[in-house]
């Protein structure tokens, strides 16, 4: 072998080194100096030690709302802060509210497909339980209003809160999902949600592991997680539940498009596509490897599921009131 074969060899070798880096690097962005205490934390549900992360601004305004915040699979609840740019914080700061980050058992929630066989599903981890759990921990230590606790999950923790609307709905005034979208009913241990509940979903048509016009969920073609319907199909899901029964508005701008159903008097739920967005966060500082597709940076998705969540007209009911 010439020394110019094996030059070409070399050179293509780091050509191939420098593509899986650029898909699988995750640049590091240092947290920033914010007004707050961030709080690491641990609580027992079932026998089970769960861990989670709590920011807390210094000037907390008394009856804060509570934000929880639930991480991907094979994420932690400090990851998928890192991965949002620490945008949810700095909304905590901006607009006085606590938003904690708990973590899974061992990488994944406990969510209603079958066929994703989580170590969290087998051994029947009570994630609901542990939600309820925060939400009275942080009542008692914080006082925060029990009418505007919300919630806001990606990926596996799209599927987490789409647990929540099926079991907890009554513990929320919001719920928000991106990257997920509703299993198909052949693909879930859960009975169908029966209470209405304001729903913000964020999806990419790009996305490689969440089909956004529905079918099998997988990794990259590998460990399928069972099907799931199309990102509209799930909006519209979620607007039968909330008894809207006229057709959506459709708005936005490419690459942006959004779909509300804003029937007076009725739950909303609003939909973002995002034309070409991959598995992601989208926003101007979401960390994300390339294999997971492209960052939609127009779109603020913290900010956007903050607005939808304040701007809703609080329903949930106190704990002494159920």
């Amino acid at each position: 072998m010439n020394a110019v074969t094996i030059g070409s060899l070399l050179a293509g070798v780091a050509l191939l080194a420098g593509l899986a880096l650029n898909y699988l690097f995750v640049p590091k962005r240092a947290s920033p100096s914010l007004n707050t205490s961030v709080k690491q934390g641990m609580l027992k549900i079932g026998g089970h030690a769960r861990p989670y992360l709590a920011v807390i601004p210094h000037d907390l305004p008394p009856n804060a709302p509570l934000l929880l915040v639930f991480h991907g699979s094979m994420q932690t609840g400090p990851g998928i802060r890192l991965a949002s740019g620490y945008a949810f914080d700095q909304l905590a700061v901006q607009h006085g509210f606590i938003v904690v980050y708990p973590d899974a058992y061992k990488g994944a929630w406990n969510d209603c497909r079958t066929a994703a066989q989580f170590p969290s599903q087998r051994e029947k981890i009570d994630d609901v339980g542990l939600v309820q759990a925060l939400i009275a921990h942080f009542e008692a230590s914080h006082q925060i209003d029990r009418s505007r606790v919300y919630a806001a999950g990606y990926s596996n923790g799209g599927q987490m809160v789409f647990r929540l609307a099926a079991e907890a709905a009554g513990e929320f005034a919001g719920l928000a999902a991106i990257a997920a979208t509703q299993p198909t009913d052949d693909n879930t241990s859960c009975a169908a949600p029966s209470q209405p509940i304001p729903m913000l979903l964020i999806g990419g048509t790009r996305d490689p592991i969440v089909p956004y016009g529905g079918g099998m969920i997988s990794l990259f073609g590998l460990q399928p997680r069972g099907t799931a319907r199309s990102f509209v199909d799930t909006a519209r899901y979620y607007a039968q539940l909330n008894g809207q029964t006229e057709p959506p508005l459709d708005s936005g701008q490419p690459p942006v498009g959004v779909l509300r159903f804003a029937q007076k008097d009725r739950r909303p739920v609003v939909a973002y596509t995002i034309q070409g967005g991959g598995h992601v966060v989208p926003g101007p500082a979401s960390a994300f490897p390339g294999l997971m597709g492209r960052i939609e940076r127009s779109l603020d998705a913290p900010a956007v599921i903050w607005t939808f969540f304040s701007g809703l007209q609080t329903t949930s009911v106190s704990r002494s009131e159920k």
